[in-house]
């Protein structure tokens, strides 16, 4: 909701920003550690740990583009302008896993060394940035007054029954007419809505729901006005966090590293995370009909299944 800390003289020092650079510098600060303990030249792992977040923003911002060509082949500037926004977590992942195999092919450190050294806190940092995202109004959910039966679909149906909600009660696409249906809840009007044959009630379906009011104009708020959103935000993060601390108990023991027990562990486990959180995401990528996170999750979490089952098989 506050996206920066301060500004001097236009400049600012952004929260996402900051928590990103928190995240990197424990991500250091632990796979140093484990390189040492191990005998890897720490050195060459801090390395390939820088490259591999620069290669990952590259990955994420192409990821992104690819899926957006509609728009960027018409703006063509916006493409490097990663400052408006438009990064895509898996697609970080595939440049984040490119770089490091190169450069960890440079220096002779194996990728599942050190992805079994380096995985457990970058699950752990990406929990960390989704504080950023909530202080930017981004990343956020579908509004709370959803029905779940809309939410738990495979086929995302959730833009078609929004516009279907709108039509209905006359209320125009902007913030100011979003706003309006959240004065309409706010008096527990009821609300009901028929949507492809079936009858729903718009009301608060949980109570954890975040309002972004106008100030600084998120994008929260420029897509649902002051109606309450899901914190996928908050949601990814806890999951985030309890399953980083699983990997890091797995990561203590040395035994575990270069085993690739714990990277195809952190790919079934981001997997699991990001599928989840999907459902709810107002702003997700879509392939066809489906939401593209839920493809690559899925594909993560087969790539993990597969990864440990033929560790174990020493193949």
């Amino acid at each position: 909701m506050f996206p920066y800390l301060f500004e001097i003289g236009g400049f600012q020092v952004r929260i996402y920003s900051v928590m990103y650079l928190i995240a990197v510098l424990i991500a250091l600060y632990f796979a140093r550690k484990k390189s040492k303990k191990m005998g890897i030249n720490p050195n060459h792992t801090e390395n390939i740990v820088i490259f591999a977040f620069l290669g990952g923003i590259l990955g994420a911002r192409i990821y992104y583009v690819l899926f957006k060509w509609e728009y960027y082949s018409q703006f063509p500037l916006e493409i490097i302008a990663i400052w408006h926004g438009g990064l895509a977590i898996h697609g970080g992942i595939i440049g984040g896993i490119i770089t490091a195999y190169l450069v960890g092919k440079h220096y002779g450190i194996k990728l599942f060394t050190f992805g079994d050294i380096i995985l457990p806190f970058l699950l752990l940092g990406q929990g960390i940035g989704r504080f950023g995202n909530f202080a930017n109004g981004e990343a956020h959910g579908v509004p709370v007054i959803t029905p779940p039966s809309i939410i738990f679909k495979m086929q995302n149906i959730f833009p078609e029954f929004w516009h279907k909600v709108l039509n209905t009660l006359n209320l125009s696409n902007t913030p100011e007419g979003m706003s309006k249906l959240a004065e309409m809840i706010d008096k527990n009007r009821e609300i009901i809505i028929n949507f492809q044959g079936k009858m729903y009630e718009l009301k608060e379906y949980v109570p954890w729901g975040i309002s972004f009011p106008p100030k600084y104009n998120p994008p929260a708020y420029q897509e649902f006005g002051t109606l309450a959103v899901h914190p996928t935000f908050f949601y990814e993060m806890i999951l985030n966090v309890i399953f980083a601390s699983i990997l890091i108990y797995f990561w203590k023991n040395d035994d575990n590293i270069g085993k690739g027990f714990i990277t195809g562990l952190y790919l079934i486990f981001y997997g699991i995370i990001r599928f989840f959180v999907s459902f709810f995401r107002a702003d997700d990528l879509m392939m066809w009909m489906f939401r593209a996170p839920h493809v690559a999750s899925f594909v993560m979490i087969i790539s993990g299944i597969i990864i440990i089952a033929l560790k174990r098989r020493n193949i």
